[in-house]
């Protein structure tokens, strides 16, 4: 009889997928910011938010900070936020 593995190497494949799609648009945003064009947070919150996401690709026990100060004090309607909030349901689900 032939027992199938955990599905748990293909949530972190995606998992890392998503993490480097968001990492992307936070180098954008961060670059619009420098332009004077940016609409999401200050380049040094993005900053933490990029490391954040590092940590989190290299451990499944890492805690972000982002969500609470997305949420505190982001737009509703930004979508690098629901981005950034989507990543962290995924995460939490690994």
């Amino acid at each position: 009889m032939e027992y199938n593995e955990p599905r748990q190497p293909n949530k972190t494949v995606n998992f890392i997928k998503e993490a480097e799609k968001v990492k992307i648009m936070i180098e954008r945003e961060i670059k619009a910011l420098k332009l004077g064009q940016g609409k999401d947070g200050t380049i040094s919150q993005l900053e933490n938010f990029y490391k954040d996401i590092e940590l989190m690709i290299k451990s499944k026990s890492h805690i972000p900070s982002y969500p609470r100060a997305i949420a505190d004090s982001w737009d509703f309607n930004s979508e690098l936020g629901k981005q950034l909030l989507d990543l962290y349901e995924v995460y939490k689900k690994l």
